[in-house]
């Protein structure tokens, strides 16, 4: 059974140690990567917020996956992640739209 799971990206000190160059360089893989997750059917949206200084953090993504791991695994793969610019907060989601 598919479950789901919501994400919100947020910066972390690191972010700030690196050149705008490398950070936007990292941030064409990482909208690669969701693009393709987007093509496999496991990322159903994704996508910054306009306040990017907001509580919320930089953005949300919600994953499709068999398992909590599968998510995680995922999200860690994600280039802003994996290169640590950014870090992440998931929550189980229950999805009832569409059905």
């Amino acid at each position: 059974m598919m479950k789901y799971f919501f994400f919100t990206l947020h910066r972390t000190p690191k972010r700030e140690t690196v050149t705008d160059d490398f950070a936007l360089s990292i941030l064409k893989k990482h909208t690669a990567y969701f693009k393709q997750l987007g093509a496999e059917g496991k990322c159903l949206v994704a996508g910054p917020f306009a306040d990017q200084s907001g509580e919320l953090g930089a953005g949300c993504y919600i994953f499709a996956a068999e398992t909590e791991q599968e998510a995680l695994n995922m999200a860690n793969n994600d280039p802003l992640v994996s290169e640590g610019l950014y870090n992440f907060k998931m929550y189980e989601w229950i999805k009832v739209v569409p059905e």
